[in-house]
């Protein structure tokens, strides 16, 4: 991917998560939309050309918050799939927890960049 394809990857999965974050869009929608970003979108510098590999340093920090933010929902994705959560009560505990922690990340990097050291760091407020 070109250094113009990463950021508007980037810029579209960052409002995202801000419309989610803020309650404009519902966890449901979110999780949809977000997809499996950005491991899906080839963000990887192992799997990228040198071209891509030079683009992905540029926004390294970028692609590190969003790889939190895969690891807090990741647990949400197969959610719909279930269909006995609603009749746990399960079903409507997990997207709040998800939706908290993900509001918890967005308040813990408001510029939507974490360090690449953070990468295991999948839930927001472990340790800093």
């Amino acid at each position: 991917m070109s250094a113009t394809e990463i950021r508007g990857a980037l810029d579209a999965h960052d409002a995202l998560v801000r419309d989610c974050a803020e309650g404009r869009l519902t966890l449901g929608e979110f999780l949809a939309a977000y997809g499996d970003f950005p491991r899906g979108y080839g963000l990887e510098e192992d799997s990228a050309s040198a071209e891509g590999r030079e683009a992905l340093r540029l926004f390294r920090k970028r692609v590190a918050f969003h790889r939190q933010v895969a690891g807090v929902i990741s647990g949400l994705h197969g959610m719909a799939e279930v269909g006995s959560l609603e009749e746990s009560g399960v079903g409507d505990f997990l997207p709040t927890v998800g939706l908290m922690r993900l509001r918890e990340l967005v308040s813990r990097y408001p510029t939507l960049e974490a360090t690449g050291g953070e990468k295991g760091a999948a839930h927001a407020g472990t340790s800093k």
